[in-house]
């Protein structure tokens, strides 16, 4: 008799400072929760989902709310990781001085690298998809953009996918929710500054799209108008009925998913757009999960590594088969363009180390364009 789908728990843990523990709501270092196929066999490769929770939730929320269940034909791993209650999938501003919680840095430099070397991944980018709810709809498009060269699907449902959209109003309420004190802090919202500053517009997916433009995406949204008698309000764990619909999904995220879907548009990006009448709950969460897998998150998709946009204000990161790593923290949104073995930097502020899927490192001001090597690191 097959073996059935396993639910496992793991330990992740952040170097120190970057998740600091009052972020999370139990002792020890940050977890995972990992759903193991059904047969699963640690001498096969398989696919990769990681799946993201929204505001409120935690590494063990899509078990606790009864939605994992779609995914035990899936035949892939399924890491559903730490991202703190409110932490946005961000490298938080902190008025500057982009310290602790860094949960983006987290999640791409200790959460991947950890279920890589532990599980059977498959390596083809085709098979790394990542997905989420809500807050982790935005962080699901965000990061797929920080590490385009893995990911090769990315799906929001239901996501917060433009937090510029009514930013002065949005954008210090994320701090409040999210449990920071603004105590001291002159830019009002301590995950990411200024509402139309520049660390925010580096943090909104909105105006990131060209950063998917070789990514298949799935983006589906409720209107708000109830599909049935009463609709379930998730918030902190509790639910209450609405006989007239779901106010966030409708005046939130129903508007902002709009936007985002212009702007994949307009960047040419291979988006699959379904939007359904519903709410923010649960299920019309499970109604989506089902959509997505239809949809299917492993199909083959554009590649070219040859030729791309990326604009980030991250310190470091990994584009397709380029490194790199600013000496000091950008001070303004900075695009990559890779076009044949030429490599455009604009002006970061900061110089900056370019390191190749070859070894080759090379240090240089910005802005600037570079010959990416052919060869050896000397050619």
């Amino acid at each position: 008799m097959p073996v059935p789908a396993r639910l496992v728990t793991i330990t992740i843990p952040a170097p120190a400072g970057e998740v600091p523990s009052q972020w999370l709501n139990y002792a020890g270092p940050p977890r995972a929760d990992v759903l193991l196929p059904a047969g699963y066999d640690p001498d096969r490769r398989y696919p990769l989902l990681v799946l993201l929770s929204g505001l409120g939730g935690n590494y063990e929320w899509f078990e606790e709310q009864g939605l994992l269940a779609p995914f035990d034909d899936l035949g892939a791993i399924v890491v559903m990781p730490e991202g703190g209650p409110g932490g946005w999938y961000a490298d938080w501003w902190n008025g500057g001085e982009r310290g602790g919680p860094a949960w983006e840095s987290y999640e791409l430099d200790q959460v991947l690298p950890t279920i890589a070397a532990r599980y059977p991944i498959l390596p083809q980018r085709r098979y790394h998809a990542i997905a989420g709810f809500s807050m982790g709809g935005l962080g699901a498009v965000y990061l797929a953009g920080r590490l385009p060269g893995f990911f090769g699907s990315a799906a929001s449902l239901s996501g917060f996918v433009d937090p510029q959209f009514l930013a002065p109003v949005i954008q210090p309420a994320m701090g409040v929710v999210s449990g920071a004190s603004e105590a001291g802090d002159h830019n009002l919202n301590p995950v990411y500054g200024p509402p139309y500053g520049f660390y925010a517009d580096g943090h909104n997916p909105a105006r990131l799209t060209m950063n998917l433009k070789q990514t298949r995406v799935f983006e589906t949204t409720g209107t708000g108008i109830p599909d049935r008698g009463g609709l379930g309000l998730l918030l902190d764990g509790a639910t209450t009925e609405l006989a007239d619909g779901t106010w966030e999904e409708g005046s939130i995220i129903f508007p902002m998913s709009q936007l985002y879907h212009q702007a994949l548009l307009a960047a040419g990006v291979d988006v699959t757009y379904e939007v359904h009448t519903g709410g923010h709950d649960l299920p019309d969460f499970l109604n989506e999960i089902r959509s997505m897998l239809a949809w299917g998150l492993f199909n083959p998709g554009p590649d070219d590594a040859s030729d791309w946009t990326n604009d980030t204000v991250a310190t470091h990161g990994q584009l397709w088969d380029v490194g790199y790593a600013f000496a000091q923290a950008p001070g303004q949104v900075v695009q990559f363009h890779q076009q044949g073995m030429h490599l455009s930097i604009s002006a970061a502020g900061s110089s900056v180390t370019i390191t190749t899927s070859a070894g080759c490192a090379m240090h240089t001001d910005t802005p600037a364009t570079i010959e990416l090597p052919t060869a050896g690191c000397g050619s």
